[in-house]
């Protein structure tokens, strides 16, 4: 329906008096339907309203569509590059989109798709660009797999755009010049991931025109390929008016190793740092808190946020902590990350150097993980786990995501020492499962054939022990997770060897039987996906 009859809908049921204007012509076909000129004004609203209502449940006549030659023709689309999607994995596709297997598993359907150089099937694109219009976290694993169909559907419907900035520099300039905020956005990212050079040039061509909110949500960008030649850009925005971007501006000089900016962090904070001797008793890392934050510490970031549970010194340090790569300090005390927690044993600030140690890790994790920080993120994960509960409490929550980003690297070496340090068969502490779930989301069929066989084999001792807790609220979402992350020929094959007698037969429980149910079928699925890309198309 036209604005035009929506407009006269809503005056038909208020009624002309009220809303303040008469009836106006709402044109062909509606107009042909309402009561002739000179009828009283109460029954050309009622009539009308009726004729209104009977239009609207009939349907209405659209458009006719543009003929081929005129300027509102469409053009066809032109030739797919890729092969076709296998037929097999198609059906697969199907099953996932009707909800039949979780959701979850269609990251890794796509990935196989481009890993196997195909496309997405035709019938299925509006569907597919819908989902990552809604989920933006698709949208990496889809535009690669459009293909030239794809892209001429997206360039249909705006809401699609965000496909447009993957289909070729030229698409990629045009959208920065004149997109929506959110496709300039996307296509500066694009832009930073081919040639972060030119991407940081181009921002900073227009970044004086640019209004603050659109400024505080471009500069993030940067963080693709983030390296030291954005630093002098960066110490520019740290000087903005807008605080969203000083913040951003704070942040990416913190996760950028060598910066000026983590420099002056640990030339304020190495002075107040004094490791103890003690006669035969373990050495302990000594504090003084800051007397003040000045005025260029606070544009470095310091104070920015409180620290719940902290002072509001001590929070200085944490924030002063957290911009210096953790690396320096293993270095600058001669051991190794797990020796420097055990400075912390009889410390008054363990809690202040736990939280700013670990959002060092989180922020230098985001722009890619060394080794030096792979053992730091695996050395405070080792310490979270034999901590009590108010001592795991001073440990950041996204220092989590960081640690599966360092798993997803090198699950065999961290991953597998963290297994090996959890309570054995199986770890039944609400915290330690979710710990597994966390690290199992983070490196999603990532874990090589070995893990997942230690994986499965501590589970399987563990089943008794699993199924004879009350409720499944803890370990159901585990098995889930663990599902999507084992390797899935080992998994197949490892389930077609333990199903029977182990899980689902042992638990009593209606919703323990579920679970085991659900993991299993989930691991065969995806195996099962992984052989349909073998076809030919």
């Amino acid at each position: 329906m036209s604005q035009d009859a929506r407009q006269l809908h809503q005056l038909f049921k208020i009624g002309s008096a009220r809303a303040g204007r008469a009836l106006a012509d709402p044109g062909e076909p509606l107009a042909s339907l309402l009561p002739p000129d000179g009828t009283a004004v109460e029954a050309q609203l009622w009539l009308g309203l009726g004729a209104l209502d009977l239009w609207e449940r009939s349907g209405f006549q659209p458009a006719a569509a543009p003929t081929p030659g005129t300027a509102q023709a469409i053009q066809a689309a032109p030739s797919d590059q890729h092969r076709p999607c296998p037929a097999r994995a198609e059906a697969l596709l199907a099953l996932l989109l009707r909800g039949v297997h979780p959701a979850s598993l269609l990251p890794e359907w796509l990935q196989l798709l481009q890993h196997h150089g195909a496309r997405l099937p035709a019938r299925f694109l509006p569907n597919l660009l819908d989902a990552a219009t809604r989920q933006p976290a698709l949208r990496a694993q889809i535009a690669p797999v459009l293909d030239e169909r794809g892209r001429w559907l997206a360039r249909l419907q705006p809401a699609w755009g965000w496909a447009l900035a993957h289909s070729s520099a030229g698409a990629r300039t045009l959208l920065w010049e004149t997109g929506s905020p959110g496709q300039r956005v996307a296509a500066l990212r694009d832009w930073r991931d081919a040639d972060p050079a030119a991407a940081r040039q181009a921002l900073i061509a227009v970044w004086k025109t640019e209004p603050p909110e659109q400024r505080a949500l471009l500069l993030p960008v940067l963080a693709v390929r983030l390296s030291l030649e954005d630093e002098p850009f960066l110490e520019t925005a740290l000087d903005d008016r807008r605080k969203e971007v000083r913040t951003a501006a704070q942040r990416l000089l913190a996760q950028l190793p060598g910066s000026r900016l983590g420099q002056r962090m640990l030339a304020r904070l190495a002075p107040l740092l004094q490791i103890e001797r003690r006669l035969f008793r373990a050495e302990r890392l000594n504090l003084t808190l800051p007397a003040a934050c000045d005025a260029p510490m606070q544009r470095d970031g310091v104070g920015a946020a409180p620290h719940p549970g902290l002072g509001e010194k001590a929070g200085w340090v944490v924030d002063l902590l957290a911009a210096i790569d953790p690396a320096v300090w293993a270095e600058r005390f001669g051991r190794a990350p797990l020796a420097c927690l055990a400075l912390l044993e009889d410390s008054d600030f363990a809690a202040v150097f736990v939280r700013g140690w670990a959002l060092a890790c989180v922020r230098h994790a985001a722009n890619g993980v060394s080794p030096q920080l792979a053992q730091w993120l695996r050395d405070l994960a080792l310490w979270w786990i034999d901590a009590d509960a108010k001592r795991r409490n001073t440990m950041p929550d996204s220092f989590f995501d960081a640690l599966g980003v360092a798993c997803r690297h090198d699950a065999q070496d961290i991953f597998g020492s963290l297994l090996d340090a959890l309570p054995a068969p199986w770890p039944l502490d609400a915290d330690l499962l979710l710990l597994l779930q966390r690290l199992a989301d983070a490196g999603s069929a990532a874990w090589s054939p070995a893990l997942s066989r230690r994986v499965l084999q501590r589970l399987v001792a563990a089943w008794p022990l699993l199924s004879g807790l009350p409720h499944p609220w803890y370990s159901r979402p585990m098995l889930a997770s663990l599902a999507l992350a084992l390797d899935p020929a080992a998994a197949y094959a490892f389930a077609n060897d333990h199903a029977s007698g182990h899980g689902p037969d042992n638990a009593s429980d209606t919703q323990w039987r579920d679970a085991f149910d659900q993991f299993f079928n989930t691991v065969r699925f995806r195996h099962e996906m992984t052989l349909s890309f073998q076809e030919q198309a």
